[in-house]
């Protein structure tokens, strides 16, 4: 962060949330620029889906949470949230290698044979994993851009996901927003969205057009900006 402080012309961020970040950091605000990133619409088909839904052993409809077991994913909030919301009838799945095991351990009491931890997933299943999940939840505390919610948008999968900073800017008004750390709120969420298909339907749809504004060729082309800027 020094270095970057010290020498660079400019610094590209991918939110506007992260910006401000950079700024509280001491960065000259005009040497920011934000770059956001982008999520490829993937053509999921039945083939996919039963190939993944097999390979994983997984019932359809399931709830999707995508990333690093760390502190700061805030796993823990999801895990006590579907524990609170009673028997939905639907798995819970995680996906993503275990960085910190106390982030499940103790949260999964009453649940653990509902709760399906995948770990690593090779890049090609995700999009079929995506698609097969009747919502996906991101309680992140921080981020700095929130690129798994975005994937999820961009395959019609619904969104719940953690109100304000960078996910909230990324995801509009496309899901549903909820404090990180309210599980009580985060209960109510999974388990009204679980049982209202129409609406889950309707942020499907809104999800789709939304991901549809960050793809990786603007990003590309913005990015490029930023070259033909520094360099004159």
């Amino acid at each position: 962060i020094d270095a970057a402080r010290r020498d660079a012309d400019v610094v590209c961020c991918p939110s506007v949330d992260t910006m401000s970040d950079c700024v509280d950091a001491g960065f000259d605000e005009d040497r920011l620029r934000v770059v956001p990133w982008g999520a490829e619409p993937h053509e999921v088909t039945e083939e996919d889906r039963e190939r993944v839904l097999g390979r994983y052993r997984l019932r359809p409809g399931y709830i999707l949470w995508v990333g690093t077991v760390e502190p700061r994913k805030n796993l823990p909030t999801l895990l006590d949230a579907y524990r609170a919301a009673g028997d939905l009838g639907r798995d819970l799945v995680l996906v993503g290698p275990v960085g910190w095991k106390t982030q499940i351990d103790g949260h999964i009491e009453g649940v653990s044979q509902h709760v399906r931890h995948l770990g690593f997933v090779p890049a090609p299943d995700l999009p079929a994993l995506y698609a097969e999940a009747s919502m996906f939840c991101f309680p992140s505390l921080r981020e700095g851009f929130g690129l798994p919610a975005l994937e999820a948008m961009a395959l019609g999968t619904p969104v719940v996901v953690s109100a304000g900073g960078a996910i909230e800017e990324v995801v509009g008004s496309a899901g549903i927003t909820i404090d990180p750390t309210d599980v009580d709120a985060w209960a109510e969420a999974i388990s009204t969205l679980s049982a209202d298909d129409e609406r889950r339907s309707e942020l499907a749809d809104a999800g789709r057009e939304r991901a549809a504004a960050y793809t990786w060729e603007r990003s590309a082309a913005a990015m490029a900006d930023v070259y033909h800027e520094v360099c004159g």
